[in-house]
């Protein structure tokens, strides 16, 4: 999986291959609470800049009953979306949609080749790093708002 970082590519890839209690239960530790603050604080360019909200209400979401083995399901899922790639590799070239990629280069779940292979498929998308991690708007708001208006509006 070009572009997935080796901490959830060890966690999918044996969900997917077969799905028991030894692989659900690796799934389970991205629902916890230390992983949603992971998600948010790792590749930040300042975490005193993110609030805790942020990870609070992502943790008391996935808390409910029930929501753990819901959530499971569309980890396992996801597999479905993996077996798509080839199919958007042959579209992304026949239709070369205008495309704007922003990406924080911290990012450990989506990791920068991820995003320099979009453009082996379209060579004219507009590509731009920014210092951050997984949730990129949380410091960069405003850099995303401005990169969008400048590659779309007119």
């Amino acid at each position: 999986m070009a572009g997935v970082g080796e901490m959830p590519a060890q966690i999918f890839l044996p969900l997917w291959e077969k799905r028991d209690a030894a692989s659900e239960a690796a799934a389970r530790e991205l629902l916890s609470a230390e992983t949603s603050q992971y998600q948010y604080q790792v590749g930040a360019r300042n975490v005193e800049t993110v609030s805790p909200d942020n990870w609070t209400h992502d943790q008391a979401l996935l808390d409910r009953a029930g929501h753990d083995r819901a959530h499971l399901n569309l980890l396992e899922d996801y597999k479905t979306n993996v077996a798509l790639y080839d199919s958007w590799h042959q579209a992304f070239p026949t239709h070369r949609p205008k495309t704007l990629i922003v990406w924080g280069k911290n990012d450990p779940f989506f990791v920068p080749a991820g995003a320099e292979a979009y453009l082996a498929d379209l060579p004219d998308a507009r590509l731009v790093w920014l210092d951050a991690g997984h949730f990129v708007l949380d410091e960069n708001a405003a850099t995303v708002a401005a990169e969008i208006k400048k590659s779309f509006a007119g």
